[in-house]
């Protein structure tokens, strides 16, 4: 549901709020565009606020668990944090698989046969059930199609998701929805009193995990049509607004 106004949102939220589940790349960065990965201080400092307020912050991310453990400690959020769009959970210095399976078989056939098309993310070599590539020559839905045909012929059974960044190879059972009610379970919270907020498609599994879902702005599309709600600006900027309503509203 689009909200056009601070009031409107204040509306829609829940009687009580008790964590933020909230997506990296395109959500708390400056910007929704590929290749830009500058962190948004007016985000970062109002999830700073969330944490002061005795409100719990978690990452939910696609990123590997490396990346999303350093940018949870410079940012300085708590956690449990999400990795691998679900597949992975940190907590305390250390880290658990949510997802029994691994694309990386998937993910070397790829490598191999695809190279010059999609190029494997440095970060690859950290990960340990999903992998990303991002696109080098192409239409995004052409490679998918593409790699999708050349791995159903391999005998490889993954799935393939595009969060606007990168094309993520991932177990059947991967979901954020997964990673993040194991992330609510080590936390302690109840979904009914979490909101969930991110930029793309994928981000559209953590309402999988019962909470509220929302939107940046300049989300996706289809999450936004989806989405309970869309929060007016664009990525680090909605985020920041929906932090500070949520001080605001329960201090």
């Amino acid at each position: 549901m689009d909200t056009n106004s601070y009031e409107a949102l204040v509306e829609l939220l829940p009687q009580r709020i008790c964590g933020l589940a909230v997506d990296i790349d395109g959500t708390i960065t400056e910007r929704r565009q590929r290749g830009d990965f500058r962190l948004s201080l007016e985000a970062v400092e109002a999830l700073r606020a969330l944490e002061d307020a005795g409100i719990r912050v978690m990452l939910v991310t696609g990123n590997s668990v490396m990346v999303t453990a350093g940018v949870a400690r410079y940012i300085g959020v708590k956690g449990p944090h999400v990795s691998e769009n679900g597949c992975l959970v940190y907590r305390r210095g250390s880290f658990t698989s949510a997802c029994r399976g691994t694309a990386r078989a998937a993910a070397r056939v790829l490598e191999e046969e695809m190279s010059g098309i999609i190029e494997p993310s440095w970060q690859n070599r950290c990960r340990f059930h999903d992998y990303a590539f991002t696109v080098r020559r192409g239409s995004v839905e052409e490679v998918i199609q593409e790699a999708e045909k050349l791995l159903r012929e391999r005998g490889h059974q993954v799935k393939l998701s595009h969060s606007g960044y990168a094309i993520h190879v991932r177990p059947l059972e991967a979901s954020k929805g997964l990673g993040l009610s194991l992330a609510l379970r080590y936390a302690g919270l109840n979904p009914d009193c979490v909101i969930a907020i991110g930029d793309s498609v994928i981000d559209l599994e953590m309402r999988e995990a019962g909470v509220l879902l929302a939107a940046v702005g300049n989300a996706d599309p289809l999450l936004r049509k989806r989405a309970d709600i869309v929060v007016p600006g664009e990525s680090g900027k909605s985020v920041a607004l929906l932090a500070k309503i949520i001080v605001e509203k329960y201090k």
